[in-house]
């Protein structure tokens, strides 16, 4: 539901610039139109360039979250797509100033000064305060699409400048004025497109995502005690949505807790970082440096008891990768004085002990306590394959 507002949100903003560009193309033109104003005009002919890139820009978060057999991750790579067509089109509308005013007819003022200066004047009020909220909404979205047609509102001030400037330089006679706020102002346009392309075509390579997503990524994964190592954790940006491939080490044999870990970490990750679309976790067990083995004895404390329900002691070893003991420890049956449940009860015991195998003959063990053992991933051995370890 947040990742749905969200883009709708998206769309309104694009929306909004398309019809607040069509609105500053007609007042532009008949403005240029009226009083005889070249650079008026030829100012509103580049607003009409700019409907088109927001319209395309709006159109490509519009279809980019559907998702499809085809397309299961969705089409979220149009909005970087529609992106660097706008970071394209910003160059080029950085172009277009240099070439009229340093290549073309220069920049002419208008023959009513006082009436276009003001004009002018309110029309940058306008985008100024649109590109504002329009970036800090960009920010807060993370949407590349709409970064882009905030940049080019941004483009679309600096050639409001550029007309503010050539009529101030022409009323006080200032020598380059216009020139100098042309070459300023071509650079901030220059490095907000530099950024938008970058930023796309990263994105189009699946490029990582920053670092600071990443470590967070990982404090929100280490929070979990059961997981005893993050083999991989690649997190990729689609459009404004983020993509994690995670593998990692749980030391965790119940498969059904083991997915319900996961699942909490899914959460978390969905919970804690903004855009997160899609999480894929794998896991698996995690290594221990070494193995802990549970022997079953009768009351000699030698020979391996031939019955589960006869059992009268418990060695528990710790063997190392190596096959040197670690550590051994013989305690008495702690359920044996239990009048009935004797069975289950020293099950749960063992698998509290976190053991690994079990040792035993085992000739009563009901099935389903043998089932419990292997799908917690403990292996049972009887006497000859317990004295070939």
């Amino acid at each position: 539901m947040k990742l749905l507002k969200g883009s709708r949100e998206k769309e309104y903003w694009l929306l909004a610039s398309v019809f607040l560009n069509i609105f500053f193309s007609v007042t532009k033109l008949f403005w240029g139109w009226h009083f005889s104003s070249t650079v008026v005009l030829v100012d509103g002919i580049h607003s009409i360039s700019d409907v088109f890139g927001a319209f395309l820009i709006f159109m490509a978060l519009r279809i980019s979250g559907r998702k499809s057999r085809l397309f299961p991750f969705g089409l979220n790579k149009l909005e970087d797509m529609a992106a660097i067509l706008g970071g394209l089109a910003i160059v080029f509308a950085g172009y277009e100033i240099i070439r009229n005013a340093f290549f073309g007819h220069g920049i002419k003022s208008p023959s009513n000064i006082l009436g276009t200066f003001l004009f002018i004047l309110g029309i940058i009020i306008l985008e100024s305060l649109f590109y504002f909220f329009e970036r800090k909404a960009a920010r807060r979205l993370e949407s590349p699409g709409v970064k882009a047609d905030a940049a080019n509102w941004l483009g679309d001030i600096g050639t409001s400048f550029v007309v503010l400037a050539g009529i101030v330089g022409y009323y006080f006679s200032i020598p380059y004025a216009e020139k100098v706020a042309v070459v300023l102002i071509v650079v901030m346009i220059l490095y907000s497109a530099f950024g938008i392309l970058r930023d796309a075509v990263l994105t189009l390579l699946d490029a990582s995502v920053d670092l600071e997503t990443i470590r967070k990524a990982r404090q929100i994964i280490r929070h979990f005690t059961e997981v005893s190592r993050i083999e991989k954790l690649y997190i990729r940006r689609s459009g404004s949505m983020l993509i994690a491939d995670i593998v990692l080490q749980v030391n965790q044999k119940s498969m059904e807790k083991a997915h319900l870990l996961i699942d909490k970490i899914e959460q978390s990750l969905y919970r804690e970082i903004p855009n997160l679309d899609t999480v894929t976790i794998h896991y698996e067990p995690g290594q221990k440096s070494f193995t802990t083995l549970a022997v079953l004895l009768d009351d000699t404390k030698k020979n391996i008891a031939t019955s589960f329900y006869k059992t009268e002691w418990i060695e528990i070893k710790q063997i190392s990768a190596e096959g040197k003991l670690l550590h051994s420890n013989m305690v008495s049956n702690p359920v044996n004085n239990l009048p009935k449940g004797k069975a289950i009860r020293l099950a749960a015991w063992l698998i509290e002990q976190k053991i690994d195998k079990l040792i035993f003959d085992p000739e009563d063990m009901e099935d389903d306590l043998k089932t419990l053992f292997t799908a917690l991933g403990i292996e049972i051995l009887n006497s000859h394959q317990f004295v070939s370890l």
